[in-house]
């Protein structure tokens, strides 16, 4: 894809810390072949450590081949689709890449999914063959019958874990390794099982790299979710710009709590890895203990976190007991609570390594559109600047001209690795772009160098006696109260004014009350922005990727 006049990142606006152009050391190829190089080159070296269970480059693409040859063998090929429904896990990066090797599209399920999303995933994506944890084996065979399955391949969590943990598993994982589920039929394989009777060679097909080969979900959180399809291209793209971007490199240990059924969690932890042959600590679970641990006995360089962890781990108790010296950086993403100069400071002063905003990005982009790294900037919406090759404009809603730098419009993003479209969706693909942008449906802003500003999404904007209320806005304005830790705000119908703020707030001061609040943003805002409501909870709710959970607030206001 060719942009002409590009207003994006120039090579001299890269600070030192990023270079100018990724890397590409394999060449434009699809990543299931780096890990083959990888497994050719350097063998033994870990790809995984999960648990205190090293699994070398070579043990896993033999575990690749050995699934790709067990898919071919029941007819799957070029096409034909994979659903992963799975938690953190190394059979995840197995499935992953023996699909493609196959050609096969890959449509990644959150593992919280109940029965409704997944009988909806599987229909939309017309998917053929599951590879799923056998804890949720209800709800995939509840749903099975009707949907478009051939064959479920069921596997368990330790089928790669060691005797001895390290740091010990949470405790919903004891609950899933306490199941044991064993194939019933032809049609319902058994992930270990499977391997040891794999085919000696497949025939592995022609392909290209614009094919595509992931169907990678939208969270819903606007409407049903959409199946953006990514090809071997946009995958490659991506993960060769995050490495530049991030610092990986073939000493990189990254320690992922992330989930990596969604788009970044994969990119950081399955995709960019592969660039140069990094190491990944996978933890399926996140707790403060298991980070604490985990850093300590694995030394992990890199740790994509959000900044309710981080406070987690900051805040410890036992935090001195612990070695987090290896830490080089943290991408660190503001879900729920604004990443802070504060907290920055804090993390390098236990750690010694830099924190900084992850980015900006979406599920159709393949994510990580904007960088922070370098720019020495930290505040409330503060995203950087483009990535390599990544154009940003910020449009005016109906016209879509571009809006001039500082003005409040509607983010659009350009780039080499936008999605081909939404899979069985073509007018809400038509709807999506303007030219070659996806239309994000965010608010920002882009100052005169160029650096993004997320401001919320237009369709949380709060519509109160005629005004467009930002409820990030006011959340900021919130958490400038010293006895508020945190705020969410949503809108309520209401008779004259069509809608009133709404806001839930967890406290740093216990003593402080509802009123006292309200009576505070009454001399703080504007009248149509002020809250007229306010809950305080013990902590706000979120997504099964991190992401706060507005829909269920806007139930409970």
């Amino acid at each position: 894809m060719v942009f002409v006049d590009m207003v994006t990142t120039q090579p001299a606006q890269f600070p030192d810390e990023v270079p100018a152009e990724p890397t590409v050391p394999h060449g434009t190829r699809p990543l299931h072949e780096y890990l083959r190089r990888h497994a050719e080159e350097t063998p033994r070296k870990p790809a995984l450590i999960y648990y205190g269970t090293e699994i070398s480059y070579g043990e896993l693409n033999d575990a690749v081949d050995a699934f790709a040859g067990v898919l071919a063998d029941r007819g799957y090929g070029k096409g034909d689709t994979l659903m992963l429904f799975l938690q953190n896990c190394p059979q995840y990066y197995v499935g992953y890449h023996a699909a493609h090797r196959l050609g096969m599209r890959v449509s990644p399920c959150s593992p919280m999914a109940k029965a409704h999303r997944v009988s909806y995933q599987l229909e939309d994506g017309d998917v053929d063959v599951v590879l799923a944890l056998d804890a949720y084996a209800d709800v995939l065979e509840d749903v099975r019958d009707e949907s478009p399955l051939s064959d479920v391949v069921y596997t368990r969590l330790e089928a790669y874990l060691p005797d001895d943990p390290t740091p010990p598993i949470h405790e919903d994982m004891a609950d899933a390794t306490a199941v044991n589920r064993q194939p019933t039929d032809d049609s319902t394989l058994y992930f270990g099982q499977a391997l040891e009777d794999a085919p000696a060679a497949y025939d592995e097909p022609s392909t290209a790299m614009d094919d595509v080969v992931l169907l990678q979900y939208t969270s819903g959180t606007t409407g049903q979710p959409k199946g953006c399809q990514h090809t071997y291209e946009t995958i490659l793209t991506k993960a060769a710009s995050n490495a530049a971007v991030t610092g990986y490199g073939d000493d990189t240990r990254l320690l992922e709590v992330m989930p990596i059924f969604h788009v970044a969690g994969k990119l950081f932890a399955v995709d960019t890895p592969l660039i140069h042959g990094s190491t990944v600590v996978l933890l399926t679970r996140y707790s403060p203990d298991a980070l604490l641990e985990a850093a300590d006995a694995h030394e992990p360089t890199i740790g994509w976190l959000t900044t309710p962890m981080v406070r987690g781990v900051v805040d410890h108790p036992e935090l001195e007991a612990y070695d987090l010296t290896s830490f080089e950086r943290n991408p660190t993403t503001s879900f729920g609570q604004s990443l802070t100069e504060a907290l920055c400071e804090r993390w390098e002063s236990i750690t010694g390594g830099e924190m900084f905003e992850a980015a900006y990005g979406l599920s159709e982009t393949h994510t990580m559109d904007t960088f922070t790294r370098g720019l020495g900037t930290v505040e409330d919406g503060f995203m950087g600047r483009p990535a390599h090759d990544v154009d940003i404009v910020v449009r005016d809603w109906q016209t879509h001209e571009e809006l001039p730098r500082g003005e409040k419009g509607e983010i659009s993003v350009a780039s080499p690795s936008t999605m081909v479209g939404y899979l069985n969706k073509p007018d809400r693909t038509e709807d999506a772009f303007y030219g070659e942008y996806v239309l994000t449906g965010d608010v920002g802003k882009l100052t005169e160098d160029d650096c993004l500003y997320f401001l919320g999404r237009r369709k949380a904007m709060i519509k109160s006696s005629g005004y467009s209320v930002s409820p990030a806005e006011v959340e900021a304005i919130l958490k400038e109260h010293e006895g508020i830790d945190n705020a969410a705000v949503v809108g309520r119908a209401h008779e004259t004014r069509g809608e009133e703020v709404v806001a839930f707030v967890t406290l740093a001061d216990d003593s402080l009350e509802a009123d006292d609040i309200l009576s505070w943003a009454d001399s703080e805002m504007a009248a149509y922005k002020r809250p007229r409501d306010v809950t305080i909870l013990e902590s706000l709710p979120v997504t099964d990727v991190g992401k706060l959970d507005k829909q269920s607030l806007e139930q409970r206001a």
